[in-house]
């Protein structure tokens, strides 16, 4: 029987689940990324995490998805910074060797993004993805499949300078946008300027303040600049910052909106955003595995 386990490895949480050959979901677990990104070996950690999560019967492959820049052939990772260890390793198949089964990887972004192309009418050639999490994910979709770029960095759209920003960046430079646009810096803002908010209800109670409503503007003409440049026909927008309440979509969609050039893509330009749940990397990292041609056919037996 075969069988897929798909683990989302975000900056906050890992979130791991097993698909079978009918798409039937089971066996979700949700831990904290720290638990084994900080232990002495994180990648023991991670081996043990999917070790445990791994179905006692059938045959089983393995699909990764990580918030960095991985090798073009999604071997190697190239830069993590939310778990430095990892940088420039082999990790699937140090992961592959380890646990017996065939293991690939590619960004966290990717998955969610193919978990929402599969739930429109029909695919989109050319479609684009902004996920807002604890940083700023950016998935490519040209021509049916996923951009990856010369070297494997493509989509990083929350690393573009911005202009007058000397914020430190978490990848190490200064002033990229992801800095003052993704999760981290709202949770930061947050502590600093609304201790008694919590951070889930940040726009419900403070969304009128100006740096929230600045924070969308800077959001909207990021996002707008990189629709601009590709014209895709479909733009989806999730993430775990996107789903929260009071979050305002509908001014996200207006502020973009009003930075695309006519007539095009203004008028052509499709807009929706991800029915996200806590499952839908994983899933999408299913799925994935399901579609994957470099899996060889050896995978782990019962």
């Amino acid at each position: 029987m075969q069988q897929f386990l798909g683990v989302d490895i975000g900056g906050t949480h890992t979130r791991l689940i097993v698909m079978d050959a009918q798409q039937q979901f089971s066996g979700y677990r949700k831990v904290k990324t720290a638990e084994w990104a900080q232990q002495p070996q994180p990648l023991q950690g991670l081996t043990d995490l999917i070790g445990a999560a791994l179905p006692a019967l059938g045959e089983t492959r393995v699909m990764l998805g990580l918030p960095g820049i991985l090798s073009r052939d999604r071997a190697r990772v190239l830069s993590l910074p939310f778990i430095p260890a990892l940088d420039d390793q082999p990790v699937a198949a140090q992961l592959a060797q380890a646990l017996g089964v065939e293991v690939r990887m590619d960004k966290d972004v990717n998955h969610l993004m193919w978990w929402d192309l599969t739930r429109l009418p029909q695919l989109p050639r050319v479609a684009a993805g902004v996920y807002l999490g604890t940083g700023m994910g950016n998935s490519l979709w040209l021509d049916g499949a996923f951009y990856h770029g010369a070297h494997g960095a493509a989509g990083e759209l929350g690393h573009i300078p911005w202009p007058g920003l000397e914020t430190q960046c978490r990848c190490g430079k200064q002033g990229c946008v992801e800095s003052v646009t993704a999760g981290h810096w709202l949770a930061a803002w947050a502590a600093e300027h609304a201790p008694g908010t919590a951070i889930g209800a940040l726009f419900v109670e403070q969304g009128a303040h100006p740096d929230v409503q600045a924070f969308i503007t800077r959001l909207a003409q990021a996002i707008a600049t990189e629709m601009n440049i590709l014209d895709p026909e479909h733009l989806v927008l999730g993430g775990g910052v996107l789903a929260m309440p009071g979050f305002p979509q509908a001014t996200l969609v207006a502020q973009i909106r009003a930075h695309l050039r006519a007539p095009q893509p203004a008028s052509g330009l499709a807009i929706t955003f991800s029915d996200v749940t806590d499952e839908t990397g994983c899933r999408g990292a299913c799925l994935a595995a399901a579609r994957d041609p470099l899996f060889s056919g050896s995978r782990r037996q019962a």
